[in-house]
């Protein structure tokens, strides 16, 4: 076996990186998407933790109280649910773009 056919790839001083797509890497859109990520988590988080404090033995007086016959501990646990579909929805939404 001769030496060039070992060596074939260029060093990775010379070697072209590309995205699969052949389209450029655009740093301003993935940072702009990446901080619309972090503010959608956020949203779910306080969603979530606001349930599940509303949850706990301390705040059972504030999950008792009844809205429509039903009370507000429910309410909030079908919310986390509503959020976490609208978030992943407009997450799976904003990397179409």
């Amino acid at each position: 076996m001769s030496s060039e056919t070992k060596n074939s790839a260029p060093p990775p001083s010379e070697a072209h990186y590309a995205s699969l797509s052949d389209t450029p890497f655009d740093e301003a859109a993935t940072k702009q998407k990446l901080w619309a990520a972090v503010k959608l988590l956020v949203v779910f988080c306080v969603i979530y933790f606001v349930a599940a404090m509303i949850a706990t033995p301390e705040f059972a007086h504030v999950a008792q109280i009844e809205l429509l016959g039903l009370p507000l501990a429910f309410y909030t646990g079908i919310l986390v649910f509503a959020v976490g579909l609208a978030v992943t929805r407009i997450f799976l939404n904003q990397d179409k773009e």
